[in-house]
């Protein structure tokens, strides 16, 4: 099955703005999936590993490994009242 990625998700890994990566895809220098009635693009890994090459993507796909191991933290977290300012006042 074929890995995708999101906008912001190859904007962190090439370490652009997402609307960089969006003005990519928009002049055809990035091939991208978009959904009929939605907003939403996603990029085949293959179409990033043609982009950036096959060196680049190496060092990528690592970084791309260990941001999916990491997003599970980052959501599951919810704000408690030492985080949240406002119910401290």
């Amino acid at each position: 099955m074929a890995e995708f990625y999101n906008l912001s998700e190859v904007a962190r890994l090439l370490k652009v703005s997402p609307l960089t990566v969006r003005r990519w895809v928009q002049e055809g220098k990035l091939r991208a999936l978009h959904p009929k009635g939605t907003r939403l693009y996603r990029i085949p890994e293959d179409a990033l590993r043609e982009f950036v090459g096959e060196e680049w993507f190496a060092q990528i796909a690592t970084e791309a490994a260990q941001m999916k191991q990491e997003a599970p933290k980052r959501r599951g977290r919810s704000p408690t009242l030492e985080t949240c300012r406002c119910f401290l006042r």
